[in-house]
C-alpha cells in the first residue's frame, strides 16, 4: 500500500490481485494416424504382437497442438516394429481473449492399446486419459506400412485458466 499526502486530500494506492479461474471446454476433432515407417524388421506385422497409440496436447497461444504416436510390435518372425507420427493444430478463436492468463489442459495426454488381432479389419478400442476410443486396423494381408492405424476420438479438454488482475483503489 502506498500513501500520498496532498494539501487537500490523501491518496491511498492499493494493488490487489484478484484470482479468476475460468475453465474453457474444447471438443477436439477426430485424428487419423497411420504407421508408415519401419524401424526394425520388414513391412509385415504377421498378426502377432501388440500396438499402442499415444496423444499429447500442447497449448500454444491461440491453438492446441495434438502430437500422436503409434507403434506396432511383432512378437514372431523378425520382430518387426512399424511406427507413425501425426501432428495436428486446432485453432482456438476465443483464446486471444485470455492471452494474459496461464493455461493448463486437462487431460493433457492419453493412450489406447491392444493386441494385434490379425487381418480382420478395424475394431474399436477403449482409450484412457485424453483418448476416448480408437478405430484401428492392426494388420492387413501383406505389407502393412501405411495401411495399419486408424481414427482416434478424444474426450473433451478442459483448459483451466489462471488469470491475475491488478486493481487500483483510491480513497479520500
Amino acid at each position: 500500500m502506498v500513501i500520498f499526502r496532498f494539501p487537500f486530500f490523501t491518496l491511498l494506492l492499493s494493488t490487489s490481485l484478484l484470482h479468476a479461474q475460468p475453465v474453457l471446454t474444447v471438443q477436439l476433432p477426430d485424428v487419423s494416424i497411420t504407421a508408415d515407417r519401419v524401424l526394425r524388421g520388414d513391412a509385415d506385422i504377421y498378426g502377432m504382437g501388440d500396438w499402442y497409440c499415444t496423444f499429447r496436447v500442447m497449448l500454444d497461444g491461440d491453438s492446441i497442438t495434438l502430437n500422436g504416436y503409434i507403434a506396432f510390435h511383432e512378437k514372431a518372425n523378425d520382430s518387426s516394429i512399424i511406427v507413425g507420427h501425426v501432428r495436428r493444430r486446432v485453432a482456438l478463436p476465443f483464446a486471444s481473449d485470455y492471452h494474459w492468463c496461464a493455461q493448463e489442459a486437462d487431460p493433457s495426454s492419453g493412450i489406447v492399446s491392444g493386441p494385434n488381432i490379425g487381418a480382420r479389419g478395424p475394431r474399436w478400442y477403449a482409450g484412457r486419459g485424453l483418448i476416448r476410443r480408437a478405430y484401428i486396423v492392426t494388420d492387413t494381408f501383406g505389407d502393412d506400412v501405411g495401411r495399419i492405424g486408424g481414427r482416434v476420438q478424444f474426450r473433451s479438454v478442459h483448459i483451466r485458466l489462471r488469470c491475475e488482475y491488478a486493481g487500483l483503489y483510491f480513497t479520500h
